[in-house]
């Protein structure tokens, strides 16, 4: 007998079926973010390679959670006041954080006070990238053809020489202090708030050297308007192949290479760290977005937030190490 309470039984049945067979409703999860758009604060000026790696992300994570992904720069400090801006956001998700490891791993033990605590502050959400390999580069004026010649020069005249870089703790500052106690190299460390602003001041020959990753600086020496003088690395690069590795000329030399991610403020739930995490991860695996980062002289990374954390602990204990011996305070 067909009973209206065993027709209705019958409905509830087909509709429970029906929500199951569509599948993605059902893997929904109960988070529903984004609902409005997401700023992902960029701790580094337009044009460090910190920006142009978040632009690529930020462009693609835009299009898989449907919701506008808008970059907002705030250099400065090597990298902390972009960190500083971060933090004091709402822990919902909807501010992040894309930084270089400078910020994270290094300032804190090179600044007195950068306003954040690493570890309490941030939850590491994805590792996105590591540059590959940077430059060193002089003006093309610049009687030095070879980096023994430069160090020779440097130690003739003292006090001459100075390099620049996109401010104190930044990895091509660790990496030029850690050349002058190899080599002996006499040059003054000049901080600037963005790695274009350096690049503009040796092609002018305000400044007399600097490091940065190849993907900003191999353009202006193709163009002829920078020389380089060794790769900041440990192989030779396809495109300057008549450049000298650096540890051809320093044996021993080992360069730090930084990796940039997606960090978020603490109190942003586990649950919506994940979801934000798999978005971006999803993102970085497009053909399009790897092809980019590729272009840019960058290693993709991928890691995701237990992996990332493993990582920021680890290198703010190394470079801590590693600032103390080059006893490096912020100018």
């Amino acid at each position: 007998m067909n009973t209206p309470r065993r027709r209705l039984a019958r409905t509830a049945l087909a509709g429970l079926a029906c929500m199951l067979a569509t599948g993605p409703l059902a893997a929904q999860p109960a988070d529903d973010w984004p609902v409005r758009p997401v700023r992902l604060v960029v701790s580094y000026a337009a044009g460090n390679v910190a920006d142009v790696l978040a632009r690529i992300v930020a462009q693609k994570l835009s299009e898989q959670i449907r919701q506008p992904v808008i970059v907002d720069n705030r250099p400065g400090q090597g990298g902390s006041l972009g960190a500083q801006v971060a933090v004091k956001a709402a822990p919902d998700g909807y501010t992040l954080l894309f930084s270089a490891m400078a910020a994270i791993a290094i300032n804190p033990h090179v600044y007195t006070r950068v306003g954040y605590d690493p570890i309490a502050d941030f939850t590491p959400v994805t590792a996105v990238a590591q540059t590959r390999s940077g430059i060193m580069y002089v003006p093309v004026e610049l009687k030095a053809n070879t980096l023994d010649e430069l160090v020779r020069f440097g130690r003739a005249h003292p006090g001459t020489l100075n390099y620049g870089t996109a401010g104190s703790g930044t990895v091509p500052h660790l990496n030029m202090e850690l050349l002058k106690s190899m080599t002996g190299l006499d040059a003054t460390h000049v901080p600037y708030k963005a790695a274009a602003a350096v690049l503009t001041d040796v092609i002018g020959g305000r400044i007399q050297m600097a490091q940065e990753s190849a993907g900003i600086v191999l353009p202006q020496v193709k163009a002829g308007k920078v020389r380089a003088l060794a790769i900041v690395g440990t192989e030779r690069m396809p495109e300057l192949k008549d450049v000298p590795a650096i540890t051809e000329t320093v044996p021993g030399y080992d360069p730090v290479r930084p990796w940039m991610g997606v960090l978020a403020p603490t109190g942003v739930p586990p649950a919506r760290i994940a979801r934000i995490a798999a978005a971006v991860s999803e993102a970085l695996r497009t053909p399009e977005v790897r092809e980019r980062i590729a272009g840019a002289d960058l290693q993709l990374l991928d890691l995701g937030p237990a992996e990332f954390a493993q990582t920021v602990r680890r290198d703010l204990e190394r470079y801590g190490t590693m600032v103390r011996a080059l006893k490096l305070q912020a100018d």
